[in-house]
């Protein structure tokens, strides 16, 4: 949201329209814990990659595996226990690992629009892995216009020490009934430069190109459709950590590719059970092509794993009174894996074929149907929803033979606001969540990350349930969201270490055997100063135990937040920010196990940033002074250090 949102502008808490129930709702009336991140604070963010750009949202912590990557922890859970979306469509596939995964790198922010969070809830709205929230992120789409409109925006982003060298366009077309968007970038990263004046940490560089088309046609009064494509590639991105750590010559991504082609098209009727139909046809593919070679050795192991996903949906609003409407609807997604590895001998160049990480040919089908039901009453606004999920996955191991593995779940919401005047709320709710065993789970075999993983057929869904209360309040000065929660986690997937060793790794067998919890507390706020300055902070906690272990859960984040003075001088826009996050020390068995993480655990630290944005009519200049200390620094988890002191730029042009 703008700092400088003025009492009556469009993006307040009372204004903004969130999709925590799957359909337009009021964020201040809305009985869950809700951060939304509009265009204007995508802009002022400047990011360099969308896991970046979340890093500040309250109950989300960054941690980067290497400088390619970023996975977010929500609530404590990263990786395929927590959900992203992207514009409505499932992003997560049935291969994203447990822990962190680099996945949500392949969406440029140079693209979106608005990002949602939504926290202690999403499993009834969207499904399978929302096990304490989703993260939703929309992509821009093309506008509608009285009278033919053409923009044009271009800009180039460039960091100190050859960090960073990139360039993106936009072109937007509009008319009365239909419009076009156009959108591209090419990017080259440099190593990234550690501070206190350590550095570059080498291998860490890495190159980007993206694109987006999306055209939107307004074809009657009562029928609108859309239709998209976009494309990623990230070539040549090391990971950092094992090359640094594990005697690697080459450990990298050589090619990672997102793609993905959607169809959209939107009813409206008179009907009370059908106020409006959505319906959605999509194709995803990711591409995930890997090398890696010892020192020393003669062997590079090359692998390739690709996911094509098909899906359908249809969503049904309907209003059933004046105070009653609902959400229903179904969903089907279906994965076919393509899975591959061998040994290639550099002096020979013998070419060894093995089974890849997971069965090639492998199927992941999902189908669900839900039902959410809003019920607005004086004072009070309830929330009531179902969902039943249903699996099947078909993994044709070549060792193992064929195995059918089938599950289902039944999940609710429930949450109640009650409203304090016009502009504060309190808010109550308690959801249900669940993760079914997907294709990493099932079928994996082979190194990932720190061990090596051998199949398991026998899992069963994981569950949360999740409680929380939270008040919300807003004028036209002060803006702030505070709450608490407990989530209970059963039948999670652990991986046991057994006593075996291959290639030099230890083996882990997959079982559904803990219990663990948890609970903590959030805090955002905004205060305006005067119309040209404002303060603004957050502030999350959560604390984690593995109650079957009786140790802590793994990689729970530390307390962390930020802070942020904004201010407004005629064309100028500046802020300062303190970002910070204290020591980590309670670490589970896995963790001490992770060379990523030091077994003491990871220190706090604090980083001062600052920014500064002159802007004319038809070009914007920004400049950021990052980690204004030098302070070398690492997040609880990550395996390569934050960027030490730097100058990075960003030139606009808008036509």
């Amino acid at each position: 949201m703008s700092l400088f949102a003025q009492k009556n502008a469009s993006d307040t808490l009372q204004n903004i329209v969130v999709s925590a129930s799957r359909s337009a709702q009021n964020a201040l009336k809305s009985p869950y814990s809700i951060q939304v991140w509009t265009d204007s604070s995508i802009q002022q963010k400047s990011a360099r990659t969308s896991p970046e750009l979340l890093m500040n949202m309250p109950g989300i912590f960054l941690q980067k595996t290497n400088h390619g990557g970023g996975s977010m922890f929500v609530r404590g859970l990263t990786g395929n226990q927590t959900l992203l979306m992207l514009d409505g469509i499932r992003f997560n596939n049935s291969t994203f690992r447990y822990g962190p995964n680099q996945y949500l790198n392949t969406i440029d922010p140079f693209t979106l629009e608005k990002v949602e969070s939504v926290m202690g809830s999403g499993a009834v709205q969207y499904g399978s892995d929302a096990l304490t929230g989703v993260i939703h992120l929309y992509s821009q789409r093309p506008q509608f216009s009285s009278n033919p409109s053409l923009q044009v925006n271009l800009q180039s982003r460039w960091a100190s020490s050859d960090m960073e060298n990139s360039y993106q366009g936009k072109i937007m077309y509009s008319e009365k009934k239909w419009g076009l968007l156009v959108a591209g970038s090419s990017k080259k990263f440099g190593d990234l430069i550690r501070g206190n004046q350590l550095g570059a940490q080498s291998p860490s560089a890495y190159r980007e190109g993206s694109y987006m088309l999306k055209f939107r046609h307004q074809a009657s009064r009562f029928f609108e459709w859309e239709i998209g494509h976009q494309q990623l590639v990230q070539s040549n991105v090391p990971v950092y950590h094992k090359i640094v750590l594990e005697n690697f010559a080459i450990n990298e991504m050589e090619k990672q590719k997102y793609e993905r082609v959607y169809w959209k098209g939107i009813v409206t009727t008179q009907q009370a059970w059908a106020k409006k139909i959505i319906g959605t046809l999509a194709y995803q593919s990711s591409l995930e092509n890997r090398r890696a070679q010892k020192n020393g050795s003669s062997i590079l192991r090359v692998e390739s794993d690709q996911v094509n996903t098909q899906s359908v949906s249809i969503d049904i609003e309907s209003q059933w009174s004046k105070y009653w409407s609902s959400t229903s609807g179904f969903e089907i997604y279906h994965d076919g894996v393509g899975s591959s590895r061998a040994d290639i001998n550099q002096n020979t160049l013998k070419n060894t074929p093995l089974r890849g990480l997971y069965p090639d040919q492998s199927k992941y089908e999902q189908s669900s149907i839900f039902s959410l039901h809003h019920i607005r009453i004086p004072h009070y606004q309830i929330e009531l929803g179902l969902r039943w999920h249903q699996v099947k996955a078909t993994l044709p191991d070549t060792t193992l033979g064929l195995s059918i593995v089938q599950n289902q779940a039944m999940v609710y919401t429930a949450g109640i606001s009650r409203f304090l005047g016009h502009n504060s709320s309190i808010f109550i709710s308690s959801s249900s969540g669940f993760r079914s065993p997907n294709l990493d789970d099932l079928g994996s075999l082979g190194i990932v990350d720190f061990r090596y993983e051998k199949p398991a057929y026998q899992l069963k869904p994981e569950y949360s349930l999740n409680l929380e209360m939270g008040y919300k309040f807003e004028n036209y000065r002060f803006r702030q969201q505070v709450s608490v929660f407990r989530t209970s986690l059963s039948n999670l997937i652990t991986r046991v270490k057994t006593s075996a060793v291959i290639q030099g790794y230890p083996v882990y067998e997959k079982r559904n055997v803990e219990e663990s919890y948890l609970a903590g507390g959030e805090w955002s706020g905004l205060y305006k100063i005067n119309p040209k300055s404002a303060l603004q902070g957050q502030l999350s906690y959560v604390f984690g135990q593995n109650l079957t272990q009786n140790e802590p859960m793994r990689r729970i984040p530390p307390l962390h937040g930020s802070i942020q003075y904004l201010i407004q001088t005629g064309r100028f826009t500046s802020q300062i920010e303190h970002v910070f996050a204290l020591s980590q020390n309670r670490l589970s068995t896995g963790d001490k196990s992770d060379n990523r993480m030091n077994p003491l655990g990871t220190a706090g630290w604090g980083v001062v940033n600052l920014q500064t944005t002159y802007s004319r009519k038809h070009w914007q200049l920004s400049l950021q002074l990052q980690n204004l200390g030098d302070v070398d620094y690492r997040m609880h988890g990550s395996g390569i250090n934050g960027v030490g002191r730097s100058i990075w730029g960003q030139f606009q042009v808008f036509l």
